[in-house]
């Protein structure tokens, strides 16, 4: 059995774990002041009367105070939690040794007082032992745990960085903007140069800027407008789109590709190949801690007839991105999403962080 074993099984097998772990303490104590005096049975019994503090002063620890402070970067408030812990348990200890152990005669030991600084010494130094085992096995499962989970993210962003490439160098997609540019500089018009720029700029960001872990809040939102810019040329009048960002702060960060799978997914459904009409909003709002994204798009005739589910609407790049959200913000992430009659809804919001 491995050393994470206590840590990463069920409830009954932790709890088979510590009382594995507790017995052999006991045991272990026992016998270590049971044999010099040929006393076993009564060292037993007051390792017994004992070990209650202990395994509450052990519970609190490891699977309280690490989880809630030291794991989540509070490791100030953690060693004041841990020094306070263990002198109370200590002090405790010290009422069972004068007020059951030694008051019931169940050992030779004589009364000494509460604080007496050796004694009280003695019992944080059982403390510090008892709690250091448990400790360290919850430490190092944390350490493999939060190891796999970089390799998921890394293994995540790369599946999502290779389905949005491959969404995006889609030939219809592409050969849509190049028709369309080609058209305007038949004509001759002034936004021909304003394309190619976006072109390059799109392919430039997708294929190298995107490699990195965290990039500018500001330049994943041009990188959107790009993008959105080079699909309405696909609709021209048939797409009333409406696209606006307030409070965008310089500072914060996003990891990529996290808002385009949704983006990407309302031009997907909000049109076919026939002359209706379509609407898309986006709404992308920033504050200090927080990135709240709001799409919602119409639905086209096809869609709506054969409507089933909102997973009809999410495929292969929705469910990647809400895997990427669960593995890159835990619990600081909100994602609703809502399949109407005729739209399709989505809102995001993000806790996001300033650059470091």
């Amino acid at each position: 059995m491995n050393n994470s074993a206590m840590y990463s099984g069920s409830t009954s097998q932790k709890l088979k774990m510590y009382t594995i772990y507790w017995l052999g303490y006991i045991l272990l104590f026992s016998l270590i002041q049971g044999l010099p005096t040929a006393d076993f049975l009564r060292a037993l019994s007051n390792e017994f009367y004992s070990v209650f503090p202990k395994i509450l002063f052990v519970l609190l620890i490891v699977e309280v105070a690490m989880p809630v402070l030291f794991f989540q970067k509070k490791k100030t408030l953690f060693i004041f939690t841990y020094i306070l812990s263990i002198l109370f348990f200590a002090f405790i200890q010290r009422l069972i040794d004068n007020y059951i152990i030694i008051a019931y005669n169940l050992t030779e030991w004589k009364s000494e007082p509460l604080l007496s600084a050796p004694v009280y010494l003695y019992n944080v130094i059982k403390l510090q032992f008892v709690v250091t085992i448990p400790l360290a096995i919850k430490l190092v499962y944390y350490l493999a745990e939060e190891k796999n989970r970089v390799q998921t993210i890394l293994s995540e962003k790369l599946q999502a960085e290779l389905f949005s490439l491959r969404n995006q160098f889609h030939p219809h997609f592409l050969f849509n903007v190049l028709n369309s540019l080609y058209s305007r500089i038949l004509s001759k018009s002034d936004d021909s140069a304003d394309i190619v720029l976006k072109i390059s700029d799109f392919l430039r960001y997708s294929v190298y800027e995107v490699n990195t872990k965290h990039i500018p809040l500001e330049k994943e939102i041009e990188y959107l407008k790009n993008y959105i810019s080079l699909q309405q040329l696909r609709f021209d009048n048939r797409l009333e789109l409406s696209f606006s960002t307030n409070g965008i702060i310089k500072n914060q960060v996003i990891e990529p590709f996290l808002i385009l799978p949704f983006i990407e997914n309302s031009f997907k459904y909000c049109l076919d190949d026939t002359n209706s009409q379509a609407w898309i909003t986006i709404s992308i709002t920033a504050s200090e801690d927080w990135l709240s994204i709001k799409i919602e798009n119409s639905l086209s005739s096809n869609c709506m007839k054969n409507k089933n589910s909102e997973t009809q609407y999410s495929g292969v790049g929705i469910n990647n991105v809400k895997r990427r959200l669960e593995l890159l913000y835990p619990n600081q992430h909100i994602l609703t999403i809502k399949n109407d009659v005729d739209s399709f809804f989505v809102s995001l919001k993000i806790k996001i962080n300033d650059i470091p």
